[in-house]
């Protein structure tokens, strides 16, 4: 009995050490944490440490554009891949690393636009595109001018405040309106309502911690047993977004012929294509647009009016650009689509901003398609898991410059025709390719509304000028900026 046991051990210790060694040569070439060779238990560790980000970077630096950061994970910082592994033809599809994004409502998991197949997401697509393009940005105008009435009204009534808090609540505030046609009153309140922003930072959370084992993810919180073993209760978004949903089809009737709200707009595109867009997919895109839109377009809000207190010469420059465009009669106060899509400065600078803190924490995960690749002169065997890391690809010096690092939003105007392309094409704040985020023109018609709205209103000078952001960001999913006091000057 003891030898069949001891044989027994021996074969499974023999197993595991092919395993091993399978593992180190399958991407032996390709440089990288010696322990990340071997299992994603590196990753997890890493990205559920305090500057994950950073430590990437620092990666890509020291190892050069690709880092070997699991068993068959590679992460990659060369601009030129940026168009190779986001291709639309062939699409690369999106790694098991974006499955933990998958919210849960009453015990299972339901579609997310981000975590979607490329099947499912191409019928959503078809069925409810067009509620995302730049034709019905004027839609949502209006939504936003209600919520920035109520977020200049308490800027004012708090001359000193956490422009990060402030930013937040408005940003949640413009996505319901947007998606519901009302407003549940967080800025007036000062706070949360209901849970919801605890839900959607508990979800990018949950998202971080487990996306390098989605495995686990699955096993622990998203299989059909696990509703046997522990009752999971609905998130506040879920709870919210369900129950507008099912109050929706029922008070259509009287809804005034002219309301063009999001769920009406995925409601009226189920309607057309019942056979590409059910119950659930619906009740995922809720929860997608609105957990995804309101932190990351808080969040670059947020680092956009830190970078210009940073720099007085750049917000000076912006400032001009936007009293000229009121005074030359090019832009209304408060300022329209129309008036500010176009303001070079304004769009640099935003540029400059999401190019410094772009918000998605790392590489955005698609796997090699059959035939293999040829990245930064490396052959990448078909099934590897690769992502472009957009920190490390937004400091490259050959796309933005020998000072990549600084906030300079002349480089974007100053750049010639050809250098811009490349500028542009290196660019992933919103990620690349078939999968670019959907909410792209929303995200750029509340971001150009909302800088030059406040800035035509106040002055702001940060409480603490020596404030090191970079040290104090909570990376999860995306990068949560800290308390950001400010001082605001009235106009």
């Amino acid at each position: 009995m003891q030898v069949v046991a001891a044989l027994l051990l021996l074969v499974g210790a023999l197993g595991l050490l092919a395993r091993f060694v399978r593992s180190y040569l399958h991407l032996a070439s390709i440089p990288g944490p010696f322990l990340a060779r071997f299992s994603d238990l590196w990753r997890f560790r890493a990205q559920n440490s305090p500057g994950y980000s950073a430590k990437l970077v620092q990666l890509h630096q020291k190892y050069g554009y690709l880092v070997r950061i699991g068993p068959n994970h590679i992460s990659i910082s060369d601009p030129d891949a940026v168009p190779v592994v986001y291709s639309t033809k062939p699409v690369w599809v999106k790694a098991s690393s974006y499955n933990a994004a998958a919210p849960v409502s009453q015990g299972r998991a339901v579609p997310s636009i981000i975590a979607m197949s490329e099947i499912q997401h191409s019928a959503v697509r078809r069925s409810v595109g067009s509620a995302f393009t730049t034709n019905s940005l004027l839609d949502y105008e209006a939504s936003i001018e209600a919520s920035g009435k109520d977020l200049l009204t308490c800027l004012a009534e708090q001359p000193t405040t956490d422009i990060s808090q402030q930013l937040q609540l408005f940003a949640i505030d413009v996505l319901m309106r947007m998606a519901f046609s009302e407003s549940l009153g967080f800025m007036q309140k000062g706070g949360d309502v209901e849970g919801l922003l605890a839900a959607i930072i508990a979800r990018f959370d949950h998202w971080g911690h487990w996306a390098a084992m989605p495995g686990p993810d699955y096993f622990f919180f998203k299989a059909p047993w696990t509703s046997l073993f522990r009752k999971q209760a609905d998130s506040p978004l879920a709870r919210v977004s369900l129950a507008k949903l099912k109050a929706r089809p029922a008070s259509k009737s009287v809804l005034d012929l002219e309301k063009k709200d999001l769920l009406q707009k995925f409601l009226d595109g189920q309607a057309k294509h019942p056979d590409l867009l059910p119950q659930d997919s619906v009740l995922g895109i809720i929860m997608s647009t609105i957990g995804a839109g309101a932190d990351t377009t808080a969040g670059t809000l947020t680092y956009t009016f830190y970078l210009l207190c940073k720099h007085p010469v750049a917000r000076d420059s912006l400032e001009k650009e936007l009293e000229q465009a009121v005074d030359n009669g090019i832009m209304s106060n408060p300022p329209l689509w129309h008036d500010v899509h176009r303001l070079p400065y304004l769009d640099a600078v935003l540029k400059e901003s999401m190019r410094l803190f772009p918000i998605a924490a790392w590489g955005l995960d698609r796997v090699v398609p059959p035939g293999g690749a040829t990245i930064a002169g490396k052959y990448i065997p078909a099934g590897t898991v690769v992502g472009c890391q957009i920190d490390a690809v937004h400091l490259d010096k050959e796309v933005y410059g020998h000072d990549a690092a600084k906030f300079r939003p002349e480089r974007w105007l100053e750049a010639s025709e050809e250098q811009r392309r490349r500028m542009d094409r290196a660019f992933i704040a919103f990620s690349a390719g078939k999968r670019i985020c959907m909410g792209i023109h929303i995200a750029w018609l509340e971001l150009k509304k909302v800088v030059p709205l406040i800035m035509l209103h106040f002055r702001m000078d940060l409480l603490n000028p020596d404030q090191a952001l970079e040290d104090e960001i909570r990376v999860s999913a995306v990068k949560y900026p800290p308390p950001i006091w400010m001082r605001l000057h009235k106009k």
